[in-house]
């Protein structure tokens, strides 16, 4: 970035660099009064120099193609092509999966709990399918029904409090009978 300052009667430059990076160059610098030799000095060294480090910039960065696939499934990662990647390890797990169940469910268990999780998911679907999804409303002899039932309960939780309370008053009198015939 080209910066044009204007200095007074100042004599001095100076330069701060708070870095944590090795090896930073600094070139381009141009001290002077004229911003037309600027402007030709930068177009001589830095514009120059750009075009180039971006060139050689391009070049160095690593080039993917073809030949840059895995070769195993063991190099491939799912990030890379996670299509490719669930049909390595689907594959691999059949192929295990033919001579020893267990050992295929041991080395891909994340093929064996997605069956696992689809065997769950299809047996709630039919499940839900044959069952005709929720429960059937009751009708409305039914509502009556269990309506009348508790209201029977209901008068008869009353009639045993209310001989409680009742008896209990009878005996509370009793007591204070008692209490008055011994006192006197």
């Amino acid at each position: 970035m080209i910066k044009y300052q204007t200095l007074t009667s100042y004599s001095q430059i100076g330069f701060e660099i708070w870095t944590m990076q090795n090896d930073i160059l600094f070139d381009n610098i141009y001290i002077g009064h004229s911003v037309s030799d600027a402007e030709k000095l930068a177009q001589d060294t830095f514009d120059v120099k750009k075009a180039v480090e971006k060139a050689q910039e391009e070049a160095d960065k690593p080039k993917k193609d073809e030949t840059d696939k895995p070769k195993a499934s063991s190099d491939l990662s799912f990030m890379d092509d996670p299509v490719t990647y669930a049909k390595q390890k689907v594959n691999l797990f059949a192929a295990i999966a033919q001579r020893d169940p267990i050992e295929a469910i041991k080395f891909v268990p994340e093929v064996a709990a997605g069956i696992a999780i689809g065997f769950v998911t299809l047996l709630f679907v039919l499940l839900g399918l044959f069952t005709g999804g929720a429960a059937a409303a009751p009708s409305k002899e039914q509502v009556k029904a269990s309506a009348q039932q508790a209201k029977a309960k209901a008068n008869e939780t009353k009639d045993q409090v209310a001989e409680a309370v009742a008896s209990g008053t009878e005996k509370v009198k009793a007591e204070a009978n008692k209490r008055n015939t011994r006192s006197s």
